[in-house]
């Protein structure tokens, strides 16, 4: 509704009841969004370690996230049909592909993400000798995957990585329309360095060596920086209706803590911390404990403030509103 006054736009807000209906997401997407960010960038990482790295040195890294990865795609998909409350909603959205369709297309991501993850941990599996490599499952699997299919599945962990953040964007919730730009990079470096950071703990808690434990600090502190940034630029573009549901609403706490224990303190341990000593080991182990704690506060605090903010019919006006049609006097003169 809309009223005019001062030759200004006024907005009334249908008596304080929302005008959208918000998502009914609970813990299962928040849950979901976070496995899946950490999957898709140990995936990533694994894929550039693999194809970049010193296949000596770097092997528990391409090990460790082998394994992170497949744990994570597989928790993922069962977050989701839980979600769907239905099991047959999630084989109806393969049966057919929507370019145009976040929702669609994630489906198909984390699918075929999920299966060449299975593919490479087997062979990661006969490699650390579980499985002998002249028995059946050990030819197969060894036959199966190669440096294809982790490349493959990298790319698939990028975009596992950033879907979700493009599936937010792709909504009219206000909070989630109003970064449509800078939610799916935003993901992607938030999987990025929670990726490394689950890949981190890991090899932290089989005993690497603690000269090794800083080989994945340069990737975890370029996402950290790239998160630092967009979240500072998304914030700062926000409208104020808007931009208030993040950073002094219910869920600032989350989104505060997102930034201090999930960003910057980690990155200034990892920066200023030692580099060798028997201070090494529990430091790596805090500051990949707090990135992905911080990894899930912010997606948590993304989602319910996004939330409340369908919930606010003001909010909503405020990115909606625009110039008023004009009346038909105003319609006349203009012809003239």
């Amino acid at each position: 509704m809309k009223s005019r006054g001062k030759g200004k736009n006024e907005f009334t807000n249908y008596y304080n009841r929302p005008i959208l209906k918000k998502p009914h997401w609970v813990w299962h997407i928040w849950f979901y969004f976070w496995i899946g960010g950490i999957a898709g960038g140990a995936s990533a990482i694994t894929a550039l370690v693999s194809l970049f790295g010193d296949k000596k040195s770097d092997r528990s890294i391409v090990q460790a996230g082998r394994y992170i990865s497949l744990v994570g795609l597989v928790i993922s998909p069962i977050l989701l049909i839980l979600d769907l409350q239905r099991p047959e909603r999630f084989l109806h959205m393969l049966r057919i592909l929507k370019l145009r369709s976040p929702l669609n297309l994630g489906t198909y991501i984390l699918t075929s993400t999920a299966l060449l993850g299975g593919i490479n941990a087997a062979r990661q599996v006969v490699e650390d000798g579980f499985i002998a490599e002249d028995s059946l499952p050990g030819k197969l699997a060894l036959a199966l995957s190669n440096n294809a299919t982790t490349q493959l599945q990298g790319l698939g962990g990028l975009a596992l990585g950033s879907y979700t953040g493009v599936l937010l964007s792709a909504t009219a919730v206000p909070l989630w329309a109003e970064t449509d730009t800078v939610l799916g990079p935003l993901f992607l470096s938030s999987s990025f360095s929670s990726g490394a950071a689950a890949i981190s703990l890991l090899r932290n808690l089989n005993g690497v060596e603690e000269a090794e434990l800083h080989r994945l600090e340069r990737i975890e502190q370029a996402a950290i920086l790239s998160e630092l940034g967009l979240l500072t630029y998304a914030t700062l573009t926000l409208k104020p209706q808007v931009r208030r549901h993040l950073t002094r609403g219910k869920y600032s706490p989350f989104f505060y803590g997102a930034i201090l224990e999930g960003m910057v303190t980690p990155f200034l341990l990892q920066l200023f911390g030692p580099k060798q000593g028997k201070a090494v080991r529990p430091l790596n182990l805090l500051a990949a404990l707090l990135v992905l704690g911080g990894s899930f506060q912010l997606r948590f605090a993304i989602i319910e403030a996004g939330k409340v903010s369908a919930d606010d019919p003001d909010t909503y006006h405020a990115i909606t509103q625009g110039r008023a049609r004009p009346t038909p006097a105003e319609q006349a003169q203009n012809k003239v």
